[in-house]
């Protein structure tokens, strides 16, 4: 006879499980150094949607927008929820400067931040984080349930993961009771966005939007379950049928909720570079190459960029239309990029100087990606490239650089392990928020948010 044993507690559903967390979740016992660096989550993330905005780009977050009374930052116009949701989630990934879970390959922030924006409706600040804390566990654990084995089954566990984690932030946010919020967690399982990872490596405009469909997601199963619907108990976890889950390779075994303690969020690190994840070694590679001294353009014959698998499938050249999400996605484009303005930054992300764009681009096209068996077997452990720079009288310059993404980060220091430059400490994390935020605001209103956020009071959309 195999089963539940006659008389025994029936288990809780992983939904129940996830709904209890959700619900009794602790932010006032984390350490406060992760206290900390969940505040700089939802302040970068803040940095990057208003950054965003002043994008052309940013046209694609308001497709499929309503109006309504949610204002979001850096737009003028108030949104349904449903809206606000998918236009946040949008905004704060066009740039490719948000954070990162490194244990998920996820990026929590696009899903879990702009739905609670969503909903949050005047509650107090301290609320919306700790609901924030609450979005970004959840997703972080069902994405390391299922890495790397999501990524290379060819999905892309920002939008799957963060759906759900969402729906749980929501319902920590709104209070619901546990019956209801696993109702919501169940129905985002069977109704999430799910990705396919090859609209990443071919640089769709569209895919930005994905993380703010998952946001939208969450906003409707909670309406869905608090008019009483349901898409079964076992959703996420599977029965005779296989789970949510199991569609993402993910392994139910793998999850604990009554065990969780917001430690994920130790292992969250911020891009010190806009640009894709899986390009970011291969770019600090070339700054590494580059402490040897500047390198004409005109000189380099041959590049060779040696890196993990997963990293080569963003090897497809940009398209001439020059589109910003394009280049950000292209491995060939970001190191051709470094190697011709001998830097990465800002300056790399415009287009005006179509003499430069047309070298980066004819440098970009002849580039040679090939798989390290290091680099391969140290991942997704960590993110490994060395590039290597043949010159018109045939020598060469080498750089090299491995982010140990598995290592939790250390307090005060936020970008990912093995990152040189820029340091993102207290200081580094400020100023680039500053320097994101003040794209769109006044220096001194800024600065003001920033500080608003870290004394725990509300900041103005």
């Amino acid at each position: 006879m195999s089963g539940q044993a006659v008389g025994a507690t029936p288990t809780p559903t992983l939904a129940r499980q996830i709904a209890a967390f959700a619900r009794q979740a602790d932010l006032a016992a984390m350490p406060a150094a992760r206290q900390r660096r969940l505040a700089w989550c939802f302040a970068d993330y803040l940095g990057c949607t208003l950054a965003g905005s002043t994008l052309p780009e940013a046209a694609s977050a308001f497709v499929l927008t309503r109006p309504g009374n949610v204002r979001i930052p850096g737009h003028a116009h108030g949104l349904d929820a449903s809206s606000a949701a998918v236009a946040m989630g949008t905004l704060g990934a066009l740039l490719q400067w948000h954070d990162g879970f490194s244990g998920g390959g996820n990026h929590p922030c696009t899903a879990v931040i702009p739905a609670v924006w969503a909903a949050a409706d005047g509650r107090p600040l301290d609320e919306c984080v700790a609901a924030i804390a609450v979005g970004y566990e959840v997703a972080n654990r069902l994405a390391a349930a299922s890495h790397p084995a999501q990524t290379l089954a060819g999905t892309a566990p920002t939008s799957s993961t963060g759906a759900i984690g969402a729906t749980a932030a929501v319902g920590r946010l709104l209070g619901l009771d546990e019956v209801t919020l696993a109702a919501a967690l169940g129905i985002a399982a069977f109704s999430l966005p799910l990705a396919a990872l090859r609209g990443l490596t071919e640089h769709g405009s569209a895919v930005p939007l994905h993380g703010g469909l998952a946001a939208r997601c969450a906003l409707e199963s909670i309406t869905l379950a608090r008019a009483g619907l349901s898409a079964g108990d076992q959703v996420l976890e599977g029965g005779a049928d296989p789970g949510m889950l199991a569609v993402l390779a993910g392994d139910p075994g793998r999850l604990d909720p009554a065990h969780w303690d917001l430690a994920t969020l130790d292992q969250v690190a911020f891009k010190p570079l806009p640009a894709c994840r899986h390009a970011h070694p291969a770019i600090e590679a070339v700054l590494d190459l580059l402490g040897g001294g500047a390198l004409e353009a005109a000189a380099i014959r041959q590049v060779d960029v040696h890196t993990y698998a997963v990293a080569t499938r963003f090897g497809g050249a940009p398209r001439p239309e020059c589109e910003l999400y394009d280049r950000l996605m292209s491995l060939p484009w970001t190191v051709a990029s470094a190697l011709v303005h001998g830097q990465y930054d800002m300056v790399n992300l415009a287009c005006t100087d179509a003499a430069r764009a047309a070298r980066v681009q004819a440098l970009g096209a002849g580039m040679h990606l090939q798989v390290d068996p290091a680099f391969e077997a140290a991942y997704p452990r960590s993110f490994g490239a060395r590039v290597v720079v043949t010159l018109a009288d045939g020598k060469q310059r080498e750089g090299r650089c491995v982010l140990a993404y598995a290592e939790p980060g250390t307090p005060g220091q936020y970008s990912p392990l093995g990152s040189t430059t820029p340091l993102l400490d207290e200081a580094g994390m400020r100023a680039k928020f500053l320097r994101l935020a003040g794209l769109r605001l006044p220096l001194s209103a800024a600065e003001g948010l920033l500080d608003a956020i870290f004394a725990g009071t509300p900041p103005a959309p």
